[in-house]
């Protein structure tokens, strides 16, 4: 898939679900105000009951000034205020809340309420009623939300109770206002009620429409990045194919050409035929079909790999007389490029418990890696030390070193570190990926130090035991 589709597909499906999840928000919202509409027109009608009878608790107190001015026991318990410079402070305590309001004194016999009302003769009885009277309405309509309540004068711009972080304006502002039903010409008072968790208690009457919009939400917004992660992934994948497909018959191309050619030349009936000639010929045959097989080993293995059918024959294995085998054979092809190969293996425990083939291979593939990677001189070293439980081996090299972006990739299957040149370079993008699923396999781990034109160095831990331990 190309490029303009990718992005073509992308923004497409950008669209549609920016459209979804717009429609949903939209939903929610206008479900949100639906419940809030709702809400106000129970207030007003819970509230609407809270008067009447709060005009009866008006009547009670008017009934019980009377008693008091007549000398005869009040139906209400009387108050008892401090004077401080002219003005009555008292307070008290509710529901762990302490409550404080003030009276104005016109006499030092007389004291009279800011509110000329008999009600708030006691306003901590009143208080309480009030609260009572408010909290059984609202629980016999299965509102359970927490409000705060005051007394407004609107004739003085007075609140009768004061509490800590009262913000006047800001309560008036957002409370619902209730009028007195003894309200006339001269008395304006009003009763406020405020929700501070209103917004919050919507959503949760509303919570399993809200809950399924944010879980559709999230649905859409996850199938989208899911979707797009999957094309892109598959368009990777196609185009590390295609470059595997090219690889892969570039690098069977030039033995399949040098063996027809060999046979060419054996068949030709004008050239004079030596014992000499045909084991030269015979022997460029041989191995360029042992090359072949190799290559075709490495993706049948890949294969197994893949498919996670491959068993490790598990044996006691010297790791340094592999790694000696692995670099007798390899040692020619870097002292062809004028390099140098140098074993630093000091562990003084090297026999543990692996797959010998499988572990050869892991060391011929890095050590192959680290000489075609390093386009001048290659100085590689091969080390090995004891880490624990582990046997760490480190293959270290002067090449031309791995960006941070590729070290990420560098084990997956068919990735290729980019030269410039996808010939430049020979494999198929295996060798890497088929090194960590072996290393796994024995529970253990790769590490990968890397610097761009510093080289590399790829460091193995191999668990002595790997029934027993990992790494």
């Amino acid at each position: 898939m190309d490029r303009r589709k990718i992005v073509f597909i992308s923004v497409g499906m950008g669209l549609a679900m920016t459209g979804l999840v717009l429609m949903q928000l939209f939903w929610l919202k206008t479900t949100l105000k639906v419940n809030e509409t709702a809400f106000n027109e129970n207030i007003q009608r819970i509230f609407t009951e809270v008067m009447v009878d709060i005009n009866h608790l008006e009547q009670i107190s008017n009934k019980n000034r009377v008693l008091n001015i007549l000398g005869q026991k009040g139906i209400i318990p009387k108050e008892n205020l401090n004077n401080e410079g002219g003005k009555a402070k008292t307070y008290f305590t509710h529901n762990q809340n302490k409550i404080e309001f003030s009276k104005q004194i016109l006499t030092s016999f007389t004291p009279r309420g800011v509110f000329d009302n008999p009600l708030f003769d006691n306003p901590a009885w009143t208080y309480k009623q009030i609260d009572s009277i408010i909290d059984n309405k609202l629980k016999r309509n299965n509102i359970y939300i927490h409000y705060r309540f005051n007394i407004f004068n609107e004739s003085n711009n007075h609140l009768l109770y004061t509490y800590p972080k009262l913000d006047k304006k800001s309560f008036l502002n957002k409370a619902y206002a209730f009028k007195f039903n003894s309200n006339d010409m001269v008395q304006h008072i009003y009763l406020m009620v405020r929700f501070p968790h209103e917004r919050g208690f919507l959503m949760r009457e509303s919570g399993l429409i809200v809950g399924t919009s944010i879980v559709l939400i999230l649905g859409i917004i996850f199938l989208f990045w899911y979707s797009i992660s999957t094309i892109i992934h598959q368009a990777r994948l196609s185009m590390l194919k295609n470059d595997f497909v090219n690889n892969m018959t570039h690098e069977f191309k030039t033995p399949i050409s040098t063996i027809s050619l060999a046979c060419q030349a054996l068949m030709d009936k004008d050239m004079n035929k030596t014992t000499e000639l045909y084991e030269t010929y015979i022997s460029i045959i041989d191995e360029e079909n042992k090359r072949l097989g190799s290559m075709a080993e490495k993706i049948l293995q890949t294969a197994i790999l893949d498919k996670g059918e491959l068993k490790l024959n598990q044996e006691w294995v010297n790791v340094h007389e592999v790694i000696n085998d692995v670099a007798k054979n390899i040692e020619i092809q870097i002292s062809q490029k004028g390099g140098e190969l140098k074993l630093s293996l000091l562990a003084e425990r090297f026999i543990v418990k692996a797959d010998r083939l499988h572990l050869g291979n892991v060391i011929n593939n890095l050590l192959d890696n680290a000489n075609k990677y390093t386009f001048e001189k290659p100085l590689i070293e091969v080390g090995t030390q004891k880490d624990g439980d582990c046997l760490k081996i480190y293959i270290k090299d002067n090449g031309m070193g791995i960006s941070n972006a590729n070290q990420k990739k560098i084990f997956d299957k068919l990735y290729r570190v980019p030269t410039g040149n996808v010939h430049n370079t020979k494999g198929f993008g295996l060798g890497l990926s088929y090194v960590k699923a072996i290393i796994t396999k024995h529970n253990g781990q790769i590490e990968l130090e890397s610097q761009l034109q510093k080289g590399s160095v790829f460091i193995l831990h191999i668990p002595f035991d790997n029934e027993k331990n990992q790494c």
